[in-house]
Parts: C-alpha cells; structure tokens; sequence
C-alpha cells in the first residue's frame, strides 16, 4: 500500500512536539520535526497560555514536516480541561486562562452552595478538581467575566487550535469528557448543570474521535508555501486519551498506566461507573477512542523523582534518569516506604528532604544516599501501582491479569520490575510515545488506513518494543 504520513501535534503542560508518523501498512515509525517550549505568562495575578505563540509554533511544525516529505492529515492532542472564549466575529476574546490559575481556588465551596459534589459526581462521571472546565466557567461567571459575557462560542484547547488551521468549530469528545459539562458517559451535555449555574451554551456539539474538521485555510497553505491544502482531524484531542489508545492491549482484564509525572492508572470500559465508591476513590469516566469510557484516576507519577533530581544537582549531583534508577536497583529493597500521595509530596523544592522526613516521622530507615533515596521513591511507586489496582479490581468487578505501561516511565526499567513484583502480575513497557502514536493512529482510522481498534492494537505492537516483565 501506499504510506501515509500523518502530523500529530502533541501539547503538553510544559512543552510541545510535532511528530510525523509514516505508516506502511504494518507499523508506524515516528519521527520528531518539532519541538518548542510551551511557558504559561503570569498577568495581573492571572496566569494565562501563551495561545498565540503556541499557534506560531505549530505552523512552525508543519513547514518543518512538508521539508521532511508532507503529511496527509494533521492532528492536535492537549492538556484537558482549558478552553478560549470567541465573540460573534470567531475572534478570539483573551489567553486562555491556565488550569492552575487562582480563580477556582474557592470553586469547591461555590459549586457545592448550588449543587452537592455526590450529586454532581452522578451526573458527570468526572472526579471534582477546582480547576475542571465547570469550575472555571462557574467562577469567571461569578467574577463577572467581559469575555465571558461578550462570548458565543468557546472551543477546548486542541479544538481551538483545530478552528485556528481550519475555520471550523468542533468538539470532539475525548477532550469535552475532562470538562464536567457532559452527561457521564455521554456524547452530551448536562442541561441539569447548565441550568443550575446559570451558564451560557458557548460549546459546539460533540463530534467522536477522528471527525475530519476541515482542511487548512488558504491563507495558511499561502504563508506556509505548501503545495496543496490538508486535512485536519479532530483526534483523540486529550492527551491520556491517545496515550490510552497506543496501549498494546490484548485482553479484557488489562489495565494501563500511563506513566510520566503523573500517573493515569486505568481500564477501558463500556460504561461508566458513578457509584459512592467510584467517586471516593477519586476514579473518574472520561471518554476514549469509540466512545468507551476509561475509567481511570491521577495519581504521583515520577514528579517525586524529578524533584529529588532538581534539588541533588543544586548540590552539583549530577545523574541522569536512567543512572539513578541503575544506582537505586542495587539498594536492598523495602527498607522505607512513602506515602507518594501525601500533601507534602505535591509542592516542589527539597524533595530528598521530604522524604527523609517523611521516613523519620514513620518510625522507618532513613535513606542515607542519593540511590536509597530513589530506592525508597520506586518501591513507594510500585506499592501505590499495587494498592489502586486492588481498588480498580473491586470497582469493576475485573481480575486484572496484566498492567500495561505507556509513556516516558515505560523507560524505567527498574520501576517496571519492582511494579511487576510487587502487583504479582505481568507487567508490559511500552511504546513510551504513546500519546504521539495513539493520536497518530486515530487519524489513519479517520483516514481510512486503519479498520478498526483490534487493527490499531497490532500495529502498536509491529511498531514499538514492548518489554515484558
């Protein structure tokens, strides 16, 4: 068959990459053209993304790929939650706010007034944080918006870069699912939210995942001297969810995790599950690939890690990921153990410190070196993998039988080992780009190169190196 080149844009909290993905018929080799920074800017107390400069940097990423042979399609995964606000015109009214921004710090309080969280949880399927999509509407509205109340549409965040390349305005549902505006596992939105808050309608309808929104302006086929328009997809535009979607799954009883500073820990179910318990264990039902639900929750990830790294190398300690797990793995193992979600582990700044004194205050070994250190981080981590698949068994009613890694963290072998020790089941590695690939193999779906979920499973497996543990 003839190969197909497909461009997935991939945004992340603190950078972003183009990657051309060339497919075959068998297997997808990636290559990356792009990559650039993605700082949020602080403005009068507000902190903000840098939307515009995003934007250039993405047309940057398609010139780059026509200089690396063209792409077929393009495609944009994001961050979830965040959203612009457009007026009449589609001009776009201000930066998007940033999830972390201090608006919603009280969202928890107001929101409960009008509508118990239990009640809330119910309706939408999602786990509550402060900085949902409700949250900031709720409290832009509260605050008396001009933009907000100048709006007729709003686009989330890949939907928005999707209209900036098309002039088209989508939903797509993977990306809608993190907003807590949907009917729980549904492709539609709560008029119950809608009317108890007082909220405008500003949201397209919904569209699946690989809905082909249009094809480039010819402004941007002009500016960027392509030689023909392309299309763009409305792909798994959350990135969990494409990360989801390149997990080599095989089984019904698997769970993914998807492994970087955050963990995502997971399965991919049919329906939803909004029981008491559900939402006291912090799971949530966001939307994947086909409309399934994956039922998931955020835990610690690596973040303690890469926090110890920051804080050994102001001391001139410097070491790489891969030779601090080496060192780690040849410390006696299960001498101290931490809480990973504990509230102290969740701010930066003197992370070996923390964990010290966390191991102290416990009555435990206090790791002595740099590599006990991370020994005791990578056990904890393994413990908190073995701990909330337990709760994901009990929620679903499954008997996990394998655990499947995908991300950045698929490279640490170390922490792969002592996860499959410490659960007592197979464990898999791999792809670690799997947000790129999955959102990569829902275009060729969109395209028609692939079939079906079963077929972009088999090419996941013909394109990466999938270690077992």
């Amino acid at each position: 068959m003839k190969t197909i080149r497909t461009l997935a844009f991939d945004f992340g909290a603190s950078s972003g990459r183009a990657i051309l993905g060339e497919y075959d018929g068998e297997r997808v080799t990636l290559q990356e053209v792009h990559r650039f920074p993605n700082e949020p800017v602080e403005v009068n107390g507000a902190l903000y993304w840098d939307v515009l400069r995003l934007f250039h940097e993405l047309k940057q990423g398609i010139r780059n790929a026509q200089e690396a042979g063209g792409a077929d399609s393009i495609g944009v995964d994001t961050w979830g939650v965040d959203f612009g606000l457009l007026d009449g015109e589609g001009q776009l009214l201000s930066n998007p706010l940033h999830y972390r921004s201090p608006l919603t710090e009280n969202a928890e309080e107001v929101l409960a007034k009008e509508m118990p969280l239990a009640q809330l949880y119910g309706e939408t399927g999602i786990a509550f944080n402060k900085y949902n999509t409700l949250c900031q509407l709720v409290m832009l509205q509260k605050a008396g918006s001009a933009a907000l109340n100048a709006a007729e549409s709003a686009l989330f965040m890949p939907d928005l870069f999707t209209y900036f390349l098309t002039g088209k305005k989508v939903c797509e549902h993977s990306i809608a699912s993190t907003s807590e505006l949907l009917k729980a596992g549904k492709a539609e939105y709560s008029d119950a939210l809608f009317g108890k808050f007082g909220l405008k309608k500003l949201f397209p309808r919904v569209v699946p995942s690989g809905t082909v929104a249009g094809g480039l302006k010819e402004e941007i086929v002009k500016e960027l001297r392509l030689k023909n328009s392309i299309p763009v997809i409305a792909t798994l535009g959350h990135d969990t969810a494409s990360a989801f979607f390149a997990a080599p799954v095989e089984g019904e009883n698997a769970a993914i995790l998807s492994s970087g500073t955050w963990s995502l820990l997971g399965a991919v179910l049919d329906k939803p599950i909004v029981t008491e318990k559900a939402a006291a264990a912090g799971y949530t039902n966001e939307i994947g690939f086909g409309g399934k639900v994956r039922f998931l929750r955020n835990i610690v990830g690596l973040w303690i890690i890469q926090e110890c790294k920051r804080s050994w190398e102001k001391d001139g300690i410097r070491l790489s990921f891969a030779e601090i797990a080496e060192g780690a793995e040849k410390c006696e193992a299960g001498r101290c153990y931490i809480d990973p979600d504990a509230e102290e582990f969740y701010s930066p700044h003197d992370m070996p410190q923390k964990v010290a004194d966390y191991c102290r205050r416990t009555g435990q070994y206090v790791p002595q070196t740099v590599f006990e250190t991370a020994r005791c981080v990578y056990d904890s981590l393994a413990q908190s993998y073995k701990k909330h698949l337990a709760v994901l068994e009990e929620l679903t009613g499954k008997k996990i039988d394998v655990l499947h890694i995908v991300g950045g963290g698929a490279n640490n072998e170390m922490l792969n080992r002592a996860t499959a020790k410490a659960a007592g089941i197979r464990v898999t590695a791999g792809p670690s780009e799997g947000t790129a690939l999955g959102n990569i193999l829902c275009q060729l779906v969109a395209l028609g190169a692939i079939k079906n979920e079963a077929e972009a499973r088999k090419i996941v497996r013909n394109s990466c190196d999938v270690r077992e543990y």
